[in-house]
């Protein structure tokens, strides 16, 4: 009885160090290999790509009218592009005035005289108080006479100012824009309308 005691005892104590004991760590062999791999990530590279090239907006006119305005966007649109209506306050040419000034009014008189007597007819005294010390010798609407006009009184010892007289009124004009690979519009595409100018459009440099 007593040596069935024992063995019971020992049985019991053989299992309660079996179930409390506690459990050997894992090496480290067998926890890497039971952790899952986890695959490196690894960025691709964009690939560079270059900006596209600015397109450039050229304005033509002036225009003064819906009739020069409607032959040009013809113009235009026959070369594929899309011209955009535009009005803005332009300087237009009146003319060429030719005039002598700083003088006095006992020096008009002389002027006048002298210039008649070579053959100058049209020689004037101004009556506009910011004006009154000129005497005008002719109004032109080219440039050429009037060159002619100011080296005939040069001829005669005087200082002739040739003055280009304008004044502003609103206009059309037409903005197109151009691809890089576009040319550039030139005049002579409006050969037939005269004082024609392409130029930037506002606020636009050549290239954007």
């Amino acid at each position: 009885m007593r040596n069935l005691f024992f063995a019971l005892a020992i049985l019991n104590l053989v299992f309660l160090v079996a179930t409390h004991w506690p459990a050997k760590p894992a090496t480290a062999g067998s926890a890497k290999s039971a952790t899952p791999a986890v695959p490196t990530l690894e960025l691709a590279k964009l690939s560079s790509v270059p900006a596209a090239a600015p397109s450039r907006c050229r304005s033509i006119g002036p225009f003064a009218d819906a009739f020069a305005v409607a032959a040009a966007s013809d113009l235009l649109r026959a070369r594929g592009l899309q011209p955009r209506d535009r009005m803005a306050d332009t300087n237009v040419n009146d003319g060429y005035w030719v005039y002598i000034g700083e003088l006095t009014a006992a020096a008009q008189r002389t002027v006048i005289a002298k210039l008649a007597a070579a053959g100058i007819h049209d020689a004037v005294s101004m009556t506009q108080p910011e004006q009154s010390d000129r005497v005008s010798v002719g109004f032109f609407s080219d440039q050429t006479h009037a060159v002619r006009r100011a080296e005939q009184v040069r001829e005669l010892g005087y200082k002739p100012v040739l003055d280009l007289h304008q004044h502003t009124v609103s206009m059309h004009w037409l903005d197109v824009d151009l691809k890089p690979s576009e040319p550039d519009v030139q005049t002579r595409l409006f050969q037939n309308m005269t004082g024609m100018q392409v130029i930037d459009c506002p606020g636009k440099a050549a290239g954007g």
